[in-house]
């Protein structure tokens, strides 16, 4: 039990003066003023809450949800009546949420880390791959759809977000010894293991820092300032987070800085009888109907027999300076300053309420008309079953019993005239609730944005739409066609997903181990980073923008995918090269192939584009070597060739000019006796010699 010297008054408010005065110079308040400034608060924030029939609302949208069939009978018997459940709050909750995760998480990872001036883009995808990873690892998918499908159904969605720090075991196996080599013209053969016998299983520890992320499962749980009038819990003065605790919880809070917990001998005196019992707070979770609410226990309930798993009240105040924990409203666990120097919840609405947190959800706008559907459909089928089975009219005390009779086939009934038994006239089974019904469904539809395509341009009562008939209408229906859930992404994305994103970097870099850090991009996702000589300082100095393009982002792929062999053919023309060249550039054509993957969804990159082995780079140098000689010698061989065509040519020429010189010679010596003596030659005379 909580000792007598532990317990102050907790009833009476804080005053003004008196919080003040209990004000330390470090800007925290005394443990007893403390502990009534987090009580206090927390009961005005339940009054609030409690006064705006939000509570009734949250478990009456539950009750909606599960739709539970409960018996209905025929006033004044037992006889059943119907009751047929009906799902259009669960419906259309279950349509809108698909929509919108899948529109945030179509890609991995979800979002995009954007270098600023004085960053490289090695180290904001370093950031990213870094992010994305603690992403998968703390399931935020998971947490984020489960938040989604709270501010769908109730209204509001808060998440929960911090840093954790714990130790886990891990089992690793290693051979008893190393592989024996084998003399073979194979190098590097060895023997594998044969039994267990030769590999040795060993537990090792390791040491988790990583943040968190949760929704939270009943918002309930969070007791939100009463003037806060915007819906964004970051804005509010303070914000109390109820929980409820075991003793292994509390143990483990010892090893958190700035904790005062009691020691063990006394924290089991909380547990053990008589035992503290937590508040019930009953008007906090609603009526519960146990056959025919789905829900869990309430979180107070002891649901095991061993007392050290019985709850404890533990409630957590968070401003944008201090963190106050008291436990079942009598011991302060902790008053110190907030670790984060803010509040550490998210929040985001279905449907937005000026001047007010709170939003509404599927559960309060269309709630209405689930029962509307429900009641028509039930009372249509009452209908229909008392003219299936038929009412009668009889003649009191005229030759028939006075129970009930039963009609049956082949029955026969006797009776003294053929009026004393006769079937009361029939009336039809309400023809224009099925209109009613459709005109009903249309309405949640449009109301809810689960199925906007089937909703725009409604005409007549049948809810149909006549805008398809038409290309123009059909596209657009096309067009509008999950606009509200697209809305809500984007609040999502503003309000949750992108602040969280920065948040996140903001802690890496002052809480992330740089031996975790290294661990991460090296041995988990092996990144390229580190490995190109990337520094870690640069990487804990880099200045990055985060933005989630969701949906949109596949449209922007698709754009990329048309105009990528465009681009890709212009930046590696030649002309090109040769004008980046001229001004000092050139074209990376690694990053280049890594766009193109990135543009096809490929996340092969790494693996098919690797470094060069040093075999690899001897090879290619011979290979360059090779085609340097075969060049050389091909331009030797042409050069040679050109050598001997010119000779060819030359000696060609010569020879025709000796020709001609030898025939020019011939012709003067026959031309010369006749020029210098005048007389005829013989033998032009036709004369002999004697």
């Amino acid at each position: 039990m909580i000792l007598e010297s532990q317990v102050v008054d907790n009833t009476a408010p804080i005053l003004e003066s008196e919080a003040k005065e209990a004000v330390r110079n470090d800007g925290l308040y005394s443990d007893d003023p403390a502990l009534r400034l987090v009580v206090s608060d927390s009961i005005k924030a339940e009054n609030f809450a409690q006064s705006k029939a939000w509570v009734l609302n949250w478990n009456g949208a539950s009750i909606l949800y599960q739709s539970p069939e409960t018996p209905r009978y025929w006033q004044g018997t037992n006889v059943p009546a119907a009751s047929v459940p009906f799902f259009t709050v669960a419906t259309a909750v279950n349509s809108l949420v698909p929509q919108i995760t899948t529109g945030l998480f179509f890609d991995s990872p979800p979002f995009m880390a954007q270098e600023r001036p004085g960053t490289t883009a090695q180290a904001s995808r370093a950031i990213q791959a870094l992010l994305g990873y603690q992403l998968e690892d703390i399931n935020f998918e998971t947490e984020v759809t489960s938040g989604v499908t709270n501010a769908c159904l109730f209204g509001t969605g808060i998440w929960k977000w911090g840093w954790e720090k714990f130790t886990k075991t891990r089992k690793i196996f290693k051979l008893n010894s190393p592989p024996v080599e084998l003399q073979s013209s194979v190098p590097g053969l060895s023997i594998p293991p044969l039994t267990d016998d030769e590999l040795e299983e060993k537990v090792i520890e390791e040491v988790v820092d990583r943040p968190t992320f949760e929704h939270i499962v009943n918002l309930r749980q969070v007791l939100v300032d009463p003037g806060l009038n915007v819906p964004d819990i970051r804005k509010a003065k303070y914000v109390i987070h109820r929980l409820y605790m075991t003793w292994k919880d509390l143990n483990k809070l010892r090893d958190r800085p700035g904790f005062n917990i009691p020691s063990e001998n006394e924290l089991l005196e909380l547990f053990l009888p008589p035992a503290e019992d937590p508040d019930p707070a009953v008007q906090e979770e609603g009526n519960k109907n146990p056959m025919y609410d789905a829900r869990a226990a309430n979180r107070w309930d002891d649901t095991s027999i061993n007392p050290l798993e019985d709850p404890l009240e533990v409630l957590e105040r968070w401003d944008n300076e201090t963190y106050t924990c008291v436990l079942q409203k009598k011991l302060v666990l902790c008053n110190d300053l907030n670790p984060y120097g803010k509040i550490p919840f998210f929040s985001v609405n279905w449907w937005d309420v000026p001047e007010a947190f709170w939003g509404m959800g599927v559960g309060r706008t269309i709630g209405a008309e689930q029962r509307l559907q429900q009641g028509i459909l039930n009372i249509w089928l009452d209908q229909a079953s008392l003219n299936l089975n038929g009412v009668y009219v009889r003649v009191r005390g005229k030759s028939i019993p006075t129970q009930n009779i039963r009609i049956a086939p082949g029955k026969v009934i006797e009776v003294d005239t053929k009026d004393d038994f006769k079937p009361l006239d029939r009336q039809p089974a309400v023809p224009e609730a099925g209109q009613h019904l459709q005109m009903s469904q249309a309405r949640a539809e449009q109301v809810s944005g689960a199925n906007e395509t089937a909703t725009q341009g409604i005409a007549g009562a049948s809810g149909h739409s006549n805008m398809a008939r038409s290309s123009a209408g059909a596209q657009f229906l096309a067009s509008g066609a999950g606009s509200r859930p697209a809305f809500f992404v984007g609040k999502l994305s503003t309000q949750v997903f992108v602040p969280w994103l920065y948040e996140m970097y903001e802690m890496d870099k002052a809480m992330l181990p740089i031996s975790q850090l290294k661990y991460i991009l090296n041995d988990e996702l092996q990144h390229e980073y580190l490995k190109d000589g990337g520094s870690i300082v640069d990487l804990l100095n880099a200045r990055v923008k985060f933005s989630v393009l969701a949906g949109a982002k596949m449209q922007t792929r698709r754009n990329m995918a048309q105009a990528l062999p465009l681009v890709t053919q212009f930046i590696t023309n030649q002309q090109t090269e040769n004008q980046l060249a001229t001004q000092g550039k050139k074209v990376d054509v690694a990053e280049l192939i890594r766009l193109t993957f990135e543009t096809a969804d490929l996340k092969t990159f790494n693996d098919i584009i690797v470094d060069m082995t040093p075999q690899d780079t001897a090879r290619w140098q011979q290979m360059q070597n090779g085609q340097t000689n075969a060049k050389l010698q091909g331009a030797q061989a042409l050069q040679q060739q050109k050598f001997e065509q010119e000779q060819q040519l030359l000696d060609q020429a010569n020879e025709a000019r000796a020709g001609r010189d030898v025939l020019r010679e011939e012709i003067k010596k026959a031309v010369e006796p006749e020029a210098l003596t005048g007389a005829p030659n013989e033998s032009d005379t036709g004369l002999g010699s004697f």
